[in-house]
């Protein structure tokens, strides 16, 4: 095996043993909570909640251009973002125009992930350790990109659960929980019977633009209060790196 590969080898056992040390508190009980696209209703009306419940998140942060710019009723303004931060939730990288990485070249892919970088520089936000891929496709160039970007994590959309100890950790699955009723949590939460980890994807809570990711907001309260109802660990992706 060459020097890259052993490397990629030691970094994939360091996070999966992190990974197995924190979550055999509670085996079967754990998932990983993420959130896309900045809307404005995660800061409005999820963080406070996740608060409230002590529950941990990732927010995956891009701009979509030019509706990021000018509709502050669907995507939070920069300092609503930094108060997540400032919250204590994980800020994370989803290329600065949300970008599928499936339809763009490496290089463009790199200045997508830099120039988001670098507007959390410019606003005060730490560096991220988490990206995740628009619209969930992955490509193959990505995870060797990300690793050199000096990522930790990365998540795609496969409707699975995550197996730290087989998966990838640039390309950990992930479900999409939206629609009218709670049968996409429910089949998440269900994939852990398998041992793995159920890592959740919501958008808008409601969603206006994309009504096709939809949450209603009744709807993710109950699917909150259930979680802590029934002691599940919920975490952010950062927490995995910390024992």
């Amino acid at each position: 095996m060459s020097a890259s590969g052993l490397e990629i080898v030691r970094q994939s056992v360091y996070i999966w043993s992190q990974t197995w040390s924190l979550l055999m508190i509670s085996p079967g009980k754990t998932v990983v909570l993420t959130f896309d696209d900045a809307v404005s209703n995660h800061a409005a009306f999820a963080a406070p909640l996740l608060s409230e419940l002590g529950f941990h998140a990732t927010f995956f942060i891009c701009e979509f251009p030019p509706d990021f710019a000018v509709n502050k009723q669907q995507y939070m303004t920069w300092e609503q973002i930094r108060s997540l931060d400032a919250a204590g939730f994980e800020i994370a990288n989803h290329t600065m125009t949300h970008a599928g990485l499936d339809a763009i070249a490496p290089e463009t892919c790199e200045k997508e992930i830099e120039l988001l970088e670098a507007r959390f520089r410019d606003v005060g936000l730490p560096r991220s350790r988490a990206f995740g891929y628009p619209g969930g496709p992955a490509a193959d160039y990505a995870p060797p990109l990300l690793k050199k970007l000096g990522f930790r994590f990365a998540r795609t959309v496969e409707d699975r659960a995550w197996e730290p100890d087989r998966d990838d950790p640039y390309l950990i699955p992930a479900v999409a929980v939206h629609g009218a009723d709670d049968s996409n949590f429910r089949r998440a939460l269900s994939y852990a019977q398998s041992g793995g980890i159920p890592v959740l994807v919501y958008h808008g809570i409601p969603d206006r633009l994309h009504p096709w990711v939809d949450t209603p907001p009744e709807l993710f309260e109950s699917e909150m209060r259930y979680l802590k109802r029934e002691n599940y660990r919920v975490l952010a992706f950062r927490d995995l790196l910390q024992s």
